[in-house]
């Protein structure tokens, strides 16, 4: 009886040992956990861009892969399965040629932001109304590169509408140094336009009226990926599908990571002021860890 009890003391004492000595370390739920992400050269695609980048790699345990590219560029990469994810899709007009060329090698994961709006963009003191005024401007409408999907619109509204006026192609910064200068001069100006945008917040900017709505209704900014991604990286494609934000949220974060001299200084300000909404994309797909005998 004495030897039974001291074995069973025994067999408890030794579980104890092992349950005491055992080591945690992170389960690695995904066999390759590297993914690899597009984005343009637009305000909201970089923040985009580095506020994913920086939850996915110190939340979620990813290594990220970046590459700065166009637009068609963008979805052909996604197509022919060289890149991951591309956050800044703006369906159903405004990349619609790019979509539709690509759309079977492509899956749309979320609607990162609901109400995208493009067209053409006037200071508040402009007399300018709608888009048939232009038909008095001599001055060129200010764009950006060239194979934008706001610039199609805006070559389609300046056939449409029936207008003599050139329109320039310039990158996004020199388009936005030409407007900043205009409104400083109070002087006469129209950029090609987009919500979300910081310039929205900072000046008193405002689109024309599109009679014939020629740029569209307000349309979404889906974050798509190459096809069957969720087999890969499932926990990755949660990520995204639970990644939205309001229209104060994307434009504070492309403004904080404007004015921050890094990028990241930037993106960790913003989460500061939305810790709740970060911690919900988040939320449960953290690595786990597991005891090691």
């Amino acid at each position: 009886m004495i030897k039974q009890a001291f074995t069973y003391l025994l067999a408890i004492s030794m579980s104890l040992f092992l349950m005491s000595s055992c080591d945690f370390e992170t389960v690695d739920e995904e066999k390759e956990r590297s993914i690899k992400l597009v984005y343009t050269d637009w305000s909201e695609s970089v923040a985009l861009n580095h506020l994913s980048t920086y939850l996915l790699e110190e939340k979620l345990g990813y290594n990220v892969i970046t590459k700065l590219t166009n637009v068609e560029s963008a979805y052909a990469e996604l197509a022919e399965r060289k890149a991951d994810v591309f956050t800044d899709a703006w369906l159903p007009k405004t990349q619609e040629k790019y979509y539709t060329r690509y759309a079977e090698n492509l899956e749309k994961v979320s609607i990162i932001y609901p109400e995208a709006r493009t067209g053409f963009v006037v200071p508040d003191y402009s007399p300018l109304k709608t888009i048939k005024d232009l038909r008095s401007h001599t001055q060129p409408i200010v764009g950006i590169d060239s194979g934008a999907g706001v610039m199609h619109k805006a070559r389609l509204a300046l056939e449409s509408y029936n207008l003599q006026t050139p329109l320039e192609s310039l990158s996004e910064k020199a388009m936005v140094s030409k407007l900043e200068d205009a409104l400083k001069r109070r002087k006469e100006i129209v950029v090609t336009g987009w919500e979300p945008h910081w310039i929205f917040a900072r000046y008193e900017v405002r689109f024309l009226e599109d009679p014939d709505n020629l740029f569209g209704e307000k349309e979404k900014i889906y974050a798509i990926s190459r096809k069957d991604l969720a087999s890969k990286h499932p926990v990755a494609v949660r990520f995204f599908e639970r990644m939205q934000l309001s229209e104060k949220q994307l434009n504070t974060l492309v403004y904080e990571i404007r004015v921050a001299e890094d990028p990241i200084q930037g993106v960790k300000k913003w989460i500061k002021h939305n810790e709740y909404v970060v911690n919900q994309w988040v939320k449960d797909l953290k690595p786990v860890r597991k005891k090691i005998m």
